[in-house]
């Protein structure tokens, strides 16, 4: 069995190196920041329709419900990976922390599902963004990272987008816009641990501990909605959400890992480019003059943040050279 996995991974890889070379006239393949923009551009393509997905069952299906069914299922999907040639790789050095990113993604998934089921698109997309605001202010406490004061700066920007956006004091705040940044400030935080606990630990450890936790927890906060989807136009959404999710998972994944993060990071903008369109196309949905201002804001401190972080990396791996 593993030996017909290794066939088709192989395979699969041939393929897509094929596909990748064949955006060059001469058939050499591209630049790792080429292919990882590629990359980041399919990533932003999946995310877009994860989230129609998400607003389709929503119609018919609570979000905690759609959270459990996300979770449940996308275990089975990524088990043979994760599983293949037993557990000996499994490494879980501190299981408080694995515990702790376990109960921050559950938690994300859930604020996310609701925040994307109540709020525009475009907008709950751009309260998405502010995840590397919180990332940065937070490394300072959990990673002991010094932070610089045009970094800070940033960070003062990205917030400062933000209440350009709630407009906190001029109507009411809605309970989806709460969700949404609760959600990033979860996720941020999850990121940071992934620092700590991904060098020791290994990517396939962090990914069962925290699918496998996430799985838990989504549990008994659904079964109270305890609902299956209806007819089976819901469960091809739920196949669509399950697909597109860990599709954009994987496809982060390797776009920074070819890409240099400074020249990876402005395309992942693009999501809002196709999340808008996608949500005129099927909801009639508007972007705001607000929106627009305060999703311009954050979206320049972010890109400002990743920018310079690549600087600061290059610039320690120059220095250890």
């Amino acid at each position: 069995m593993s030996r017909t996995r290794a066939a088709v991974g192989a395979y699969t890889a041939r393929r897509l190196q094929a596909v990748v070379k064949g955006f060059n006239g001469d058939g050499a393949p591209l630049s790792g920041n080429a292919q990882g923009a590629l990359w980041m551009i399919a990533s932003c393509i999946g995310a877009s329709f994860m989230t129609v997905a998400i607003r389709y069952l929503a119609e018919d299906l609570d979000t905690r419900m759609i959270a459990f069914l996300r979770c449940a299922l996308g275990v089975l999907l990524v088990a043979p990976w994760v599983l293949d040639g037993g557990l000996s790789w499994l490494k879980i050095s501190r299981p408080w922390l694995h515990l702790l990113r376990g109960v921050l993604m559950a938690c994300a998934l859930n604020l996310g599902f609701f925040a994307i089921s109540s709020l525009p698109m475009a907008t709950v997309s751009i309260l998405f963004f502010l995840a590397p605001i919180f990332a940065t202010t937070l490394a300072v406490p959990m990673l002991g990272e010094a932070v610089g004061m045009r970094r800070w700066a940033a960070v003062a920007a990205g917030f400062l987008g933000a209440m350009i956006l709630l407009r906190p004091g001029f109507g009411p705040l809605e309970w989806g816009m709460i969700a949404a940044i609760a959600s990033a400030a979860c996720f941020s935080v999850s990121l940071l641990l992934s620092k700590i606990l991904g060098p020791v630990d290994g990517a396939r450890s962090l990914l069962l501990t925290s699918t496998a936790i996430a799985g838990l927890l989504t549990l008994p906060i659904a079964l109270p909605v305890w609902q299956m989807p209806p007819d089976g136009i819901a469960w091809i959404w739920i196949a669509v959400l399950i697909t597109t999710s860990t599709f954009r998972m994987y496809a982060d994944i390797r776009a920074y890992s070819v890409g240099d993060v400074g020249f990876i990071a402005p395309f992942a903008y693009l999501r809002l480019v196709f999340v808008a369109a996608l949500g005129w196309l099927l909801f009639r949905e508007t972007i705001d003059q607000w929106t627009l201002a305060g999703g311009t804001v954050i979206v320049a401190s972010t890109l400002y943040i990743a920018r310079r972080e690549a600087q600061l990396n290059k610039r320690i791996a120059g220095g250890s050279a």
